[in-house]
Parts: structure tokens; C-alpha cells; sequence
């Protein structure tokens, strides 16, 4: 059964918000925080210490570790970004559109993979693997699903050739009806016109 649109736009919105503010997390915790319209956001580091934890183990120099947390930041805005397309094409979109949600969400979900992968090899090299590793793997597992729902979309919007070639021929009689009943309001026309001259 297919969810309803409205369904499945919430459910992404979701996996974007979460993602974004993944990448926010990442982003901006181990600086201290940002400060924005007087509130003091993404302060505590607790997210992000024991990855933290793991690349100072494994030796990464402070620059080393700020390039390595803005790629996996990064990694997961571009999901985000990716998700809300795909979102976009799959609930607002025709057919045509819908088909292309799905390479958009596939490539989301690689990008998650990849910063989990980081995160992964970083926690288990470090010794260290922390909350973050979990709520990474968590973002890649509801993007699969995601990716899943807009595969059955497209599959259920597929039509088999038999469906396709009734709708031939039933557009095929719906031409011919249209150019009979052309052709006998011409001849009609045709008739009237002579009756009004004699």
C-alpha cells in the first residue's frame, strides 16, 4: 500500500531537519556553540566527545580533526539538501518527476554512508565510539527507508506495456469518434449553408 503524500512529506521533512541539525552538531559543538538572536546554540560538545576522543588518540592534529568533523558536516547537509529535492519531486511532481526523486535519495543515503563510515573508522581506530556513531547510523537507516517509499512510488507509477497499449487503443477511439463527429458537423454545416442560399 502506498503512504499518502502528505504522509510521506512529513516523514522526509523529518530525516532533512534531523539531518541538518546533525550537521550542525558536528559543526559548530566542539567550537563552543554559536550564537544566534541572543540564544547560545550547539554548546555542549557531549554529541561529539568521544569523537573527539578517538582522533586525538589516533594522533590527528587539531586542523587534521576541524577537516575531518567539517567533512562529516558536510556529508550531511549535502543529505539534507538531497532528501528535501527528493521530497520535493516525489510529493509536488508528476510522474515523469517522481522518477527522478529516486537518484536523489540514493545519493543522499551515500552521503550518509560516507560520513558514517568516517565515523565508524574513527570511533573504532580511537577506541571511542560514541552517540554520535549511533545517531549517524540511525539517519542512515531512516534514509534507506525513504529511499525504499519513493522506489515502491515509482514502481506503483510504472504501467505495464498491456496497460499501455489499452490506453493506445483507447486513445485511438477516442481520435477516431472526435474526427467522425468532425466530419458530420462539417457535412451539417455544409447543408445549412446551401439551404440558405436557395
Amino acid at each position: 500500500m502506498r503512504p499518502s503524500r502528505l504522509f510521506f512529506a512529513v516523514i522526509t521533512m523529518f530525516w532533512v531537519l534531523y539531518l541538518a541539525l546533525l550537521a550542525l552538531v558536528v559543526t559548530y559543538a566542539p567550537q563552543g556553540g554559536v550564537k544566534l538572536a541572543g540564544l547560545t546554540l550547539f554548546e555542549s560538545a557531549g554529541l561529539v566527545e568521544a569523537m573527539i576522543a578517538a582522533m586525538t588518540a589516533i594522533g590527528l592534529s587539531s586542523t587534521a580533526q576541524s577537516i575531518l568533523l567539517g567533512l562529516v558536516g558536510g556529508l550531511n547537509f549535502a543529505a539534507a539538501g538531497l532528501t528535501l529535492f527528493a521530497m520535493m519531486f516525489c510529493v509536488l511532481g508528476e510522474a515523469a518527476e517522481r522518477r527522478d526523486a529516486q537518484p536523489l535519495a540514493e545519493g543522499a543515503a551515500v552521503c550518509v554512508a560516507a560520513a558514517s563510515a568516517l565515523i565508524m573508522l574513527t570511533g573504532f581506530a580511537g577506541g571511542h565510539a560514541g552517540v554520535l556513531m549511533v545517531l549517524e547510523l540511525a539517519a542512515f537507516g531512516g534514509l534507506g527507508l525513504v529511499v525504499l517509499a519513493i522506489g515502491q512510488a515509482g514502481a506503483d507509477d510504472r504501467q505495464s506495456p498491456v496497460d499501455e497499449e489499452q490506453d493506445s487503443l483507447l486513445d485511438d477511439v477516442i481520435a477516431d469518434h472526435a474526427a467522425t463527429h468532425a466530419a458530420f458537423s462539417a457535412q451539417l454545416a455544409s447543408l445549412s449553408q446551401r439551404e440558405q442560399r436557395t
